[in-house]
């Protein structure tokens, strides 16, 4: 793959969807015709595997996509990014069933990676039964995933003959009802609605462990930790977001002057002095993010990722997306009274942002978890 032309193309795409802000978040979605430039673009097929001919990029092709999406458009970045993750699972799954799913050029798989609906063992397969939140994308997808986990017909826990408790299954698109709820603050164009399934065949092989932790393929991008890949993405969408707030207080500094003052934003020290605190924010957040994600690809390429590299990698994907979020705010604050307008950049991305944070992988519970591990308390290592 060209980058350089592939980065020109993310940009481009980017750009399209800023004129159209308030159209996608009217709509709730993406309109049709961008959803399908999303797709033709390629970045939902960077980790798809090889074999399935998809790029099998690195980690951090897919982060630099969607940080410049983000700068643009949250939403798009952020059904980049949901959709873009889950092509890491074509690397787990048998080579038959990955064909069927990921040989599509223009399919797209997306879906929720949290226990909440229920597989019972049947012959050939599993059924499954569940309801999910957060289907980003999921109006566009060719086949869409939930986590379930595994009970016996009386509704007990139980598990799969190979042990597994909760697996990942791959639902196709006409098997699972899609339900408009998606009623929110931010990122409202990105169609995270709810969606189900009532005693769907799911044939064997059609799902992975989860997570998933023995990939079919041997390769650095599918050595990588699952959970800090996802991390990593929606730690991106609030950094792109975080650099467009910056710019747009720098653009607006030089003409705003608040009411009753002579002096124009940039002209005054206490302002000065807070755009130079946020952008030095942003700055060590995102070396922060970066710098952990290249030292456990490092790790990926000679063949294993250690307990620590996974920790600091979660580490930084939560304090990346905070410190995004104290950036926008401090931007926010500063454009004063203009920031609430429609028309003005800095109002979507205050509310994109503040949703970006409410994502359970980048949660406050994610600190205590990776603070108790600097304390050498023990932490099941599935979940780092």
């Amino acid at each position: 793959m060209d980058f350089e032309k592939f980065s020109t193309k993310m940009h481009q795409l980017g750009k399209a969807a800023d004129t159209r802000a308030l159209e996608i978040e009217n709509r709730r979605s993406l309109p049709p015709d961008l959803a399908e430039a999303l797709i033709d673009s390629g970045v939902i097929r960077l980790w798809v595997a090889e074999r399935y001919s998809g790029a099998q990029a690195s980690v951090e092709a897919l982060l630099d996509a969607v940080e410049t999406l983000a700068y643009y458009n949250g939403s798009l970045a952020w059904v980049a990014m949901v959709t873009g993750t889950a092509a890491l699972n074509s690397g787990f799954l048998n080579e038959e069933v990955g064909h069927t799913i990921f040989d599509n050029p223009k399919g797209m798989t997306g879906g929720l990676a949290a226990p909440m609906g229920t597989a019972v063992a049947v012959e050939g397969g599993l059924r499954v039964n569940g309801r999910w939140l957060w289907g980003s994308g999921t109006p566009f997808c060719s086949w869409i995933v939930g986590v379930a986990t595994v009970v016996d017909e009386e509704g007990k826990p139980s598990q799969l003959a190979d042990g597994t408790r909760m697996p990942l299954v791959y639902f196709p698109r006409d098997k699972v009802n899609l339900i408009d709820t998606w009623h929110v603050s931010g990122l409202k164009g990105t169609a995270s609605g709810e969606y189900e399934v009532t005693d769907v065949f799911v044939p064997d092989g059609y799902w992975t462990p989860f997570p998933p932790t023995h990939p079919q393929i041997d390769a650095p991008l599918y050595r990588f930790p699952f959970f800090g890949a996802l991390a990593a993405g929606v730690a991106s969408v609030g950094l792109g977001l975080a650099n467009r707030a910056l710019d747009e207080i720098k653009q607006l500094g030089p003409n705003k002057a608040p009411r009753w003052s002579v002096k124009k934003l940039a002209e005054r020290p206490s302002i000065q002095g807070q755009v130079a605190e946020a952008e030095a924010r942003y700055m060590a957040a995102r070396a922060f993010l970066r710098q952990s994600v290249q030292q456990l690809w490092a790790q990926a390429e000679q063949g294993k990722v250690d307990v620590n590299g996974r920790r600091q990698l979660r580490m930084a994907a939560s304090y990346a997306t905070m410190e995004a979020a104290k950036v926008v705010d401090t931007a926010y604050h500063i454009g004063g009274g203009s920031s609430i307008w429609e028309s003005v950049p800095l109002q979507r991305l205050f509310r994109d942002v503040h949703v970006v944070t409410q994502h359970g992988i980048i949660s406050l519970q994610t600190m205590e978890m990776v603070g108790k591990m600097g304390f050498g308390l023990p932490v099941p290592e599935g979940m780092v």
